[in-house]
């Protein structure tokens, strides 16, 4: 296999990268913010936070939403990388940002999931979980869905933030969750992968690795897969 192009950072590389008309953004442990070509690898612009970027980026409207270790998502532009508003929480951000209908969802290390405003980055609703959230929300139908190391998976009204189903696992929840055709699919610490009822929370089925399941669903053609 031939390597087409390699881009250097200060730092590691936990954020995974997204691509978006020809452009690759992905956050660094250096505490940069990058946009690259996504043919040579050229680096177009950086910007830097104050802490490490390990969330993955959500590019919408040509705006890159991402969080930060030091507890801020930001809004940059993204053709030139400008800061179009940042938004401060008490805990780290690993979570990803979903944008779905000019709102920006995501969890924070201080316990709650976060609805913004995406134009603007005023705070539309917050849900206090009681533990760090590390899963990146999944929002479908009006639905956000979201796990929480308070061993629970949350299904919370897009709009306003009620809760309308919470079911309970064994352990930590930081796998992020893949819903379709009206099942959630998520791991947990317990060392199961759960299928959930989307109207619900009833269990369909649950599977034993053997270990912690941090890793996110995909589900592809009836099938469902997942590391462990």
């Amino acid at each position: 296999m031939n390597v087409k192009w390699t881009f250097e950072t200060d730092g590691w590389v936990v954020s995974s990268p997204t691509i978006v008309d020809g452009t690759v953004y992905v956050g660094s442990d250096d505490r940069q913010v990058y946009a690259l070509d996504a043919q040579h690898g050229r680096k177009r612009w950086a910007y830097e936070t104050q802490g490490a970027v390990e969330s993955s980026p959500a590019v919408v409207d040509g705006t890159v939403y991402v969080g930060n270790t030091y507890g801020r998502v930001y809004a940059l532009d993204a053709q030139q990388g400008r800061k179009r508003w940042a938004f401060k929480t008490d805990g780290a951000v690993h979570s990803s940002p979903a944008v779905v209908d000019e709102t920006v969802y995501f969890g924070s290390y201080d316990g709650h999931i976060y609805a913004l405003d995406a134009q603007r980055g005023r705070k539309r609703w917050a849900f206090d979980t009681g533990s760090s959230i590390s899963s990146s929300p999944a929002v479908v139908d009006g639905t956000v869905y979201v796990g929480s190391a308070d061993n629970h998976v949350y299904a919370l009204d897009a709009q306003e933030g009620d809760t309308r189903w919470t079911f309970e696992t064994g352990g930590a929840v930081y796998s992020s969750p893949a819903v379709v055709e009206g099942t959630v699919y998520i791991g947990s610490n317990d060392h199961r992968v759960y299928a959930l009822d989307t109207q619900e929370g009833h269990e369909r089925w649950s599977y034993d690795t053997g270990d912690p399941v941090l890793s996110s669903p995909t589900v592809v053609n009836g099938t469902v897969y997942v590391g462990s």
